[in-house]
């Protein structure tokens, strides 16, 4: 399998052996690490999101994160970079399968408090370095081969003191099964959020299942916002105390931090001999499973169930299974202005129009809540489109679901425009088509496909451009003169074709150049020409590995 894993992927010092796993933001690959002849698991990141510029950033911050990270229950990462126009994380392989695997197996008690007590060491270890994890699940834990469990995908953590926001204002990242109320709700996360969703996991392995789960996401946010605490089969209710605490819907009611968690645990779940691991640096790794004998903790104060006053939107993300939600204020009069005489009860509305039922006006909330972050008509089953359609299905003469997906497709019909301005002919139809599948009827973008038909194709245009940038390369005009350079006719060619693979492959290959002729002219002792052939390539690949180990081997030469 390397062989032909190597005709289509070659990441420079690292040889595949095989896929352990895909997801639609990245796959992971069994690898040996060749300089040093060991295993690692390479993470590389789906070609269709290179051009996704968020994506990128959160690929390499997770890296950037997890190197910062420095714990026995913390994954290891070994390098990042990009090479072409694949971004890539070596780290640490981990033999011993996941938490999710072994709960399926089935977990004793012991062994629960165990991984518990190591969960939270790394945890609180990472909430000290003022990073919040988001993302805790059976998935995201794994073993190595000795048994210990290990923190993994830190991809949508995000640092106290980080102003780059990945996600728009008022959003949170997380797994609806294992997400706090707060984070539901769109609320800052900190690290009591993390152990919110340590608590679920803990039932999980507990009990075999997790306690608030249905088909629907929606569903299952209401049940963390609404349901009470979750209640263990009476063989476990003596962990019943514990529970209440990381399950509390008001995160001042749970534990302050990890390390309270460690000592509840220590004080009473666990013997007194056994070593529990801090969150210290210097701290010793704690023993293994050891006998216990479990006393009970006082019954926190639990604050009633928290009532959704609002439409809540639960939006499934590509990738790994992330999901986005926001929290949408229930509207006190109907949404769309088509449906204004409502409010002011307009004797020619019916009773059953001006009182539309409690579902269909949270449903209409929801809706809006995808619009307000460009949820238009995707991620099946979780967009704005699709939740107007289940009005209509619901009372056809809707009109602010009408008025909805209208709405939806005028803004397609906008997008489309734009791209043909820009000349981005097949970007142009791909909106139009989309917006006629919301309206097919809709008659600007009819109108608006028909002279997209008349146009030139771009196809013609683009294979004139990439043998124009060819030629440049050939005459080692790769940035300069303005205007008449490889880069530029390369970035030229991305414009009407963002995903263009051999746009993107040039683009690497002038970095590439850049690398070697500063790496030489640093063997040469040309600090200062190597420094500027460094920083002339990064600014054609900004995330360029060889670009940047250079910039610093240089800058440490240089006196």
């Amino acid at each position: 399998m390397s062989g032909s894993l190597e005709k289509t992927l070659r990441i420079p010092g690292y040889r595949l052996e095989r896929e352990l796993g895909s997801g639609a933001t990245a796959s992971a690959y069994l690898a040996i690490q060749e300089s040093l002849e060991r295993r690692v698991a390479v993470k590389i990141m789906a070609a269709s999101l290179v051009a996704d510029r968020s994506f990128c950033a959160r690929f390499l911050r997770e890296g950037r994160i997890i190197a910062q990270l420095t714990h026995p229950h913390v994954v290891t990462i070994y390098d990042i970079g990009v090479h072409r126009s694949w971004y890539y994380m070596a780290e640490e392989y981990l033999a011993g399968g996941t938490l999710s695997n072994r709960i399926r197996s089935g977990l004793s008690a012991d062994q629960a408090m165990v991984i518990l007590c190591e969960m939270a060491s790394a945890l609180g270890y990472a909430h000290e370095r003022g990073f919040v994890h988001r993302d805790v699940k059976p998935a995201n834990i794994l073993f190595r081969d000795n048994g210990v469990s290990v923190l993994t995908d830190f991809g949508i953590a995000r640092g106290n003191a980080d102003s780059t926001r990945l996600t728009m204002t008022g959003w949170a990242l997380g797994t609806p099964d294992y997400m706090s109320p707060e984070q539901t709700q769109g609320k800052a996360a900190d690290a009591r959020s993390d152990l919110y969703s340590l608590g679920i996991v803990l039932y999980e392995m507990l009990t075999g299942r997790r306690p608030y789960h249905s088909e629907d996401p929606f569903t299952t946010a209401l049940m963390h916002l609404n349901k009470p605490v979750p209640q263990l089969p009476q063989a476990q209710s003596e962990f019943q105390p514990l529970l209440n605490r990381l399950l509390a819907k008001d995160p001042d009611e749970r534990f302050a931090n990890a390390d309270a968690l460690i000592d509840a645990v220590q004080a009473r779940h666990v013997a007194p001999d056994t070593a529990v691991h801090r969150n210290r640096t210097d701290a010793a790794v704690p023993d293994r499973a050891r006998g216990t004998k479990h006393a009970r903790l006082p019954l926190p104060t639990r604050r009633q169930s928290v009532l959704l006053g609002g439409g809540l939107v639960i939006l499934l993300a590509t990738g790994v299974g992330y999901m986005l939600f926001q929290q949408a204020p229930a509207p006190s009069v109907p949404i769309d202005e088509a449906d204004g005489r409502i409010a002011h009860g307009d004797p020619e509305l019916s009773p059953a129009e001006a009182q539309p039922s409690p579902e269909v006006v949270q449903l209409l909330s929801i809706a809006e809540a995808h619009k307000s972050v460009e949820r238009l008509v995707s991620p099946s089953g979780s967009n704005a489109m699709e939740v107007y359609r289940r009005v209509l299905d619901m009372d056809p003469d809707n009109r602010s679901a009408t008025a909805g997906l209208q709405s939806i497709a005028s803004t397609y019909e906008e997008k489309a425009r734009e791209s043909l301005r820009r000349g981005q002919l097949n970007t142009s139809l791909q909106y139009v088509e989309i917006g006629l599948e919301v309206v097919p009827d809709h008659a600007k973008l009819l109108e608006l496909r028909e002279q997209i038909a008349r146009q030139p194709k771009p196809e013609d245009r683009i294979l004139d451009l990439l043998r124009i940038a060819e030629a440049h390369l050939d005459l080692d005009r790769l940035i300069e003169p303005p205007g008449s350079n490889a880069a530029d006719v390369y970035r030229h060619v991305l414009e009407l074709d963002p995903f263009n693979v051999p746009a993107l492959a040039g683009l690497e290959a002038i970095a590439d150049l850049y690398a070697e002729r500063a790496s030489r002219q640093m063997q040469e002792g040309e600090l200062q020409a190597g420094l500027d052939s460094v920083r002339a390539g990064l600014d054609v690949a900004p995330d360029h590995a060889g670009l940047r180990e250079l910039h610093q081997d240089i800058r440490r030469r240089m006196p």
